[in-house]
């Protein structure tokens, strides 16, 4: 048996990281799309996800 618990927490750290780049790039792409294609739900999907990423970020 062997013990994780610094690499966990490091792992996790980095893992959570990831996950906010990926949400704030989605986010990017889904304002972008919106303007262009004039979609209120898309842009509205947008804030949403830049809401959570903001959630995230903050715990």
């Amino acid at each position: 048996m062997h013990d994780h618990s610094e690499s966990s927490a490091a792992g996790r750290g980095k893992c959570l990281l990831i996950v906010i780049a990926l949400n704030v790039g989605i986010t990017v792409a889904q304002i972008v799309g919106g303007l262009i294609s004039g979609s209120l739900s898309v842009l509205a999907d947008a804030a949403h996800n830049a809401s959570d990423a903001a959630t995230c970020w903050r715990a």
